[in-house]
């Protein structure tokens, strides 16, 4: 079937997928187009977890990597955009994780307060600021990934239970009670991590 490199900007998801595994290495143009469409949710998500613009276009490169090697296997149970967002959500937590067990650099303490040295309550407060993120981002990395998929869904792209549940493929009060569940799992998780007052 020939398809014009112009047509494929009208085709649907689900077409551009089939045709990327026809195709495969031999002509990635229906993949391009995908990338070329999520590209910006990719990376808002890979964003959401890192706060690094230069992190996140790295996951970024990293999540479509892994799509472009797993697409063989799509069986479209979901839609790709679903698919894809899942694989962002996975790619972002685990290197969440992966952060946690490592150690921190040790430039971060000089260079980073320097920013902050005309006023001593400014560092405090900044400080206090990053090591709040630094226990929410370990507790996220302590969900469950559909736990983390839902919160990021409702609290950080603030979707409606409907579309929620629609990309879910689950009832709308379903999609309530996981996100009211994946909430009081953070709260738990983030009590866990932080000292009393913080």
């Amino acid at each position: 079937m020939s398809v014009l490199l112009g047509a494929l900007t009208d085709l649907a998801d689900d077409e551009l997928v089939r045709l990327a595994q026809e195709r495969g290495s031999r002509d990635d143009r229906p993949f391009q187009e995908l990338l070329h469409r999520y590209q910006q949710v990719v990376w808002r998500v890979c964003y959401s977890f890192t706060r690094n613009p230069q992190d996140a276009e790295d996951l970024t490169q990293e999540v479509f990597f892994k799509a472009y090697r797993s697409l063989a296997g799509f069986e479209g149970r979901s839609t790709f955009k679903t698919w894809i967002y899942r694989i962002a959500i996975n790619t972002s937590q685990n290197e969440i994780r992966r952060r946690s067990r490592r150690p921190q650099e040790a430039h971060t303490a000089v260079d980073d307060m320097a920013e902050y040295l005309p006023s001593s309550a400014s560092v405090e407060a900044e400080w206090q600021r990053r090591r709040r993120n630094e226990l929410l981002a370990q507790a996220i990395a302590s969900l469950r990934p559909e736990e983390v998929e839902v919160l990021h869904l409702k609290d950080l792209e603030q979707r409606p239970y409907a579309e929620i549940a629609e990309m879910l493929d689950i009832g709308v009060s379903a999609a309530k009670m996981r996100v009211q569940r994946a909430r009081l799992a953070l709260q738990a998780a983030y009590r866990l991590l932080a000292p009393a007052g913080n």
